[in-house]
């Protein structure tokens, strides 16, 4: 929760032109509010206020207006904004496509504080007109690794790594060969692009002190592991590195996240939802649990644990980061895919301690593993068509009469209640798809990243050639990438109210 006091800061000082809109960059405005966020902007009484998409406001006089003006700031220090400024990728079916889209991951760079390391899905893509159909409007888009620095208010791209196969191919987005989405993906002109051995969808990412990376994706699932270049080392699969019943994810909920725990043991990743294992009444994404996978990085063993979902036959929230505190302990961000301010985003602390193990080495009594059946049986039944779609109680109460216990959840962050209670009306921070969070010192403060969809929302037209339309956020800008930072320590937030003094000459 937000509280709130008033006060006025008589050095805030711009100068407009008559007639001429005025921008006034989030570096310059932080200034103006002694160092302070500005979370929250009241409208002018002689002129507008309007944002860009690089998060600079924009204050245009009124027409014949001259004199002075002044616009309120609602302001914090619990958190911070950081925007990207990178070149669009350009226009497409009628809508720019932007070129931010490095949020499905964040993670530091080994050994830094301002320095992080972004990731892109497969690239650009949306929802087409027939059903289990994409539309890709960049087709030759190579999946890469952003590396940004943290300066001012700005997450600056410091450098990009393109991610290529063993053969130095360069990955795209198309369905890889080996794991089948039922997706049909076209370009805009209606052309099927056809799957491939080079097909990636990262989504989970870790970067080694070594200087190489771990990239988890949600067509195998696999788990890929690059070099320093973005060359591809090795590849673990279902069934060949990871537990086969992996394969049984619903398209586009695939090994979501990634992370490593703090001594650099042990790769953690996390799947987006529950799997479509034989018998299911009803569809995964409704039954409240999903999986943790835990990998040993020098043997390779391997094991599984069930994480409750808060009943998402009725939220539709599903699993989209992991981010490790300790060994056992992880921060997991389960969120549903509203934009703000009606999203339900939390970042849950999640303990494996006590969990039981249900992987290939599961000691569950009167179960069985059989990789070929949906993984551990209980009654000769996978676990997601044992528990169903029902409520997140019914299912934990289900799996603890088997002898089989989850992931404990004790506490979150309800970021979506944060955001909401900074501005009411979605227009800070208001993104849909909260995919990447990071932390430093063990949770105590935090970075979280969007996943911009480059700024594209849907598709237009039932026949070739498609259009396309933007992701509009509440403030009026087409969705592009973000980085806020959480100060946990100064929470509740407390908020202060400034004026912004204007002269219109």
């Amino acid at each position: 929760m937000a509280t709130s006091c008033s006060a006025s800061d008589a050095a805030a000082d711009f100068t407009a032109t008559a007639g001429q809109p005025l921008v006034i960059s989030l570096d310059d405005l932080l200034a103006k509010t002694g160092g302070s966020a500005a979370v929250g902007l009241a409208d002018p009484r002689h002129g507008t206020l309007s944002r860009r998409v690089d998060g600079a406001v924009v204050y245009t006089p009124n027409p014949g207006y001259t004199g002075d003006d002044a616009f309120e700031v609602t302001t914090t220090d619990a958190v911070r904004l950081y925007t990207t400024d990178i070149a669009a990728l350009g226009e497409f079916g009628g809508t720019t496509v932007q070129g931010s889209g490095f949020g499905s991951a964040w993670t530091p760079v080994p050994g830094s504080t301002d320095e992080f390391y972004g990731l892109t899905d497969r690239g650009p893509n949306v929802d087409g007109p027939a059903k289990n159909e994409k539309l890709s409007p960049t087709p030759a888009f190579v999946p890469q690794i952003g590396r940004f620095k943290l300066v001012g208010t700005r997450a600056v791209r410091q450098s990009a790594i393109e991610l290529r196969t063993k053969a130095g191919v360069p990955f795209n987005g198309q369905v890889d060969l080996a794991a089948s989405t039922g997706e049909t993906i076209k370009d805009l002109a209606g052309n099927v692009l056809p799957p491939t051995d080079h097909g990636l969808d990262p989504e989970g990412l870790v970067a080694l002190p070594d200087g190489t990376f771990w990239v988890s994706d949600e067509y195998g699932p696999f788990l890929v592991h690059f070099d320093s270049n973005g060359t591809e080392i090795e590849r673990l699969a279902p069934g060949a590195g990871l537990p086969k019943e992996l394969s049984l994810r619903t398209p586009n909920q695939g090994m979501e996240g990634l992370t490593v725990t703090p001594d650099g043991s042990t790769l953690v990743g996390l799947m987006q939802s529950g799997l479509n294992t034989p018998g299911l009444n009803g569809s995964a994404k409704e039954v409240p649990l999903t999986r943790i996978v835990t990998v040993d990085l020098k043997t390779k063993a391997l094991k599984e644990f069930v994480v409750p979902l808060a009943d998402p036959k009725r939220s539709k929230v599903a699993d989209s980061e992991i981010t490790a505190l300790s060994a056992t302990t992880f921060l997991v961000d389960e969120r549903d895919g509203n934009l703000a301010p009606k999203a339900d985003k939390k970042l849950w602390t999640v303990d494996i301690a006590a969990a039981t193990d249900v992987g290939p080495d599961s000691k569950v009594p009167g179960a069985q593993y059989d990789p070929e059946r949906g993984g551990i049986l209980v009654d000769g039944k996978p676990l997601e068509t044992l528990v169903g779609p029902v409520s997140a109680e019914q299912g934990i109460a289900t799996l603890t009469k088997v002898g089989i216990t989850p992931a404990a959840k004790p506490k979150n962050l309800d970021l979506g209640a944060l955001v909401r209670e900074l501005d009411a009306d979605g227009k800070f921070f208001g993104h849909d798809k909260i995919e990447g969070v990071a932390t430093t010192d063990g949770g105590k403060t935090l970075y979280i990243a969007n996943d911009s969809d480059f700024g594209l929302a849907t598709s237009s037209g039932e026949q070739p050639p498609f259009g396309l339309k933007p992701k509009t956020l509440a403030n009026g800008v087409q969705d592009s990438g973000e980085i806020l930072f959480v100060d946990t320590t100064k929470l509740p937030a407390r908020t202060a109210t400034r004026t912004v003094k204007l002269t219109v000459r």
